[in-house]
């Protein structure tokens, strides 16, 4: 169950990122979401590291499909913080996760052939089921419509790209998949840079900084290359459909890592928790528990 220990502990940096994503998406005007993404495709080209450790050329063919799966991710990546810019990352990365396995799983059922066994079924639905009732919450519906769209966006682009990334490491080994999707993704970053407006937002950006900020934004991304290396490596190892799944463990650890922090940050991270949303959430980590136990058993 090597895939299930790489899942989680991928999953747990990556309830940290959020929440810095957050913190740093607060600090006007640097980091605009469509700055942030910029300079997060940049730093993929840092995959180019594992490079002495199994870099090939995968063929033409396969190599236009890893690029391709690259600018899905980082079109993903850029709705995904559009949503947090004007949401809770409490709320919206539950949101967006809830419904993401699900797609995932029929691209994967229809494009893959991928099938689960029947205790992997109930798995998966534990875990789905426990990652949206995590993040449900009653909110003004011009909040859920003005936030809707990018999640929409979001959800559809970060399924495809999922479901291609498990292609691509069926076809090719994984360090060689993994750079040649990342390459995709810093490609993708850099055409953000032929729209005019866009491009002086993000030198504008980059002039402001502030150093502490700078390496705050740096150490984050590196953390977020680490979890997503784990991540990657247990789709690699195992289906894309249950380790997407699994997301229910990183809202488990986003929603500790939100409430903590949201007393020392409140003008940025916000959480408001009452006797009856603890109880909610207190189901939701049984339900997420559970599904993780037949997965580990």
């Amino acid at each position: 169950m090597s895939w299930f220990l790489f899942a989680i502990a991928g999953y747990f940096l990556i309830a940290v990122v959020g929440v810095l994503d957050k913190f740093l998406l607060g600090q006007r005007p640097v980091t605009k979401p469509a700055v942030y993404t910029f300079y997060v495709g940049l730093l993929s080209i840092f995959a180019l590291a594992l490079a002495p450790f199994g870099l090939v050329w995968p063929g033409t063919t396969q190599f236009l499909i890893a690029l391709g799966t690259g600018a899905f991710t980082l079109f993903g990546f850029l709705y995904l913080f559009h949503a947090l810019d004007i949401g809770s990352a409490s709320r919206v990365l539950p949101s967006f996760g809830g419904l993401t396995p699900i797609l995932v799983l029929g691209l994967s059922f229809l494009f893959l052939g991928e099938r689960l066994a029947l205790a992997q079924i109930a798995a998966f639905l534990l875990l789905v089921l426990g990652g949206v009732l995590i993040s449900f919450k009653k909110e003004p519906r011009e909040k859920q419509q003005k936030r809707f769209k990018f999640i929409v966006f979001s959800i559809l682009l970060t399924a495809i790209s999922l479901v291609l990334t498990k292609y691509v490491f069926i076809n090719q080994n994984f360090v060689s998949g993994f750079i040649w999707i990342r390459i995709g993704i810093f490609l993708t970053a850099l055409t953000f840079l032929i729209f005019p407006r866009l491009r002086r937002s993000i030198f504008s950006g980059g002039r402001q900084a502030t150093a502490g900020l700078s390496m705050l934004f740096v150490s984050n991304k590196a953390m977020a290359g680490i979890g997503t290396i784990a991540v990657n490596y247990a789709i690699f190892l195992a289906s894309a459909s249950l380790v997407n799944a699994m997301q229910g463990i990183q809202y488990a650890f986003l929603l500790i890592l939100t409430i903590f922090l949201s007393k020392k940050f409140p003008q940025i991270i916000q959480e408001k928790i009452t006797r009856g949303i603890l109880m909610q959430k207190i189901l939701a980590i049984i339900l997420i528990i559970a599904g993780l136990a037949i997965l580990a058993f």
